[in-house]
């Protein structure tokens, strides 16, 4: 079932302000290997200097810097940035993770979570939606932690 509430205009503000950022902190992470110092970096991108110092931190960790994701490929094809055969081409061979309920009240999120989500929101076409749905069905899913009412729950 499709989610009416949204224009296609606001969902391609979505898809543009999510895809800015990615596209953001990618070109200052590109700008900081080159060797520009942050304040260079700020000065040619026009970023604020706590994304700059954000990007830097994750690269002085060594933590990805906007690795892709579903959601990226849906928003791209949605924008018409790729075609809907690279974007199914790219889902259909995914390594999915599957979200998780940790704890009482914390969830995980897995990146089938980017389709299941964008999909009820009209990123995806049914029939998409439904053949990627048919390959991830099957594919293992981890447990959901024991809830306090389970008979297998124990205080952590």
């Amino acid at each position: 079932m499709k989610n009416s509430r949204f224009t296609i205009e606001e969902m391609r503000e979505t898809a543009s302000e999510v895809l800015a950022r990615f596209d953001r902190d990618r070109e200052i992470q590109r700008l900081l290997r080159q060797g520009l110092t942050p304040q260079q970096v700020i000065e040619r991108t026009g970023s604020e200097p706590r994304f700059v110092a954000h990007v830097g931190q994750q690269m002085e960790r060594g933590e990805p810097v906007r690795p892709e994701t579903p959601e990226e490929l849906i928003f791209r094809r949605f924008l018409g940035q790729i075609s809907s055969q690279e974007m199914m081409d790219r889902l259909r061979t995914w390594p999915y993770t599957f979200g998780r309920i940790r704890d009482y009240d914390d969830y995980e999120r897995g990146s089938w979570d980017d389709v299941d989500g964008l999909s009820s929101f009209g990123y995806l076409s049914d029939q998409e939606y439904h053949e990627l749905r048919a390959i991830t069905d099957p594919m293992p899913k981890p447990p959901d932690d024991p809830m306090p009412w389970d008979e297998d729950w124990r205080p952590q």
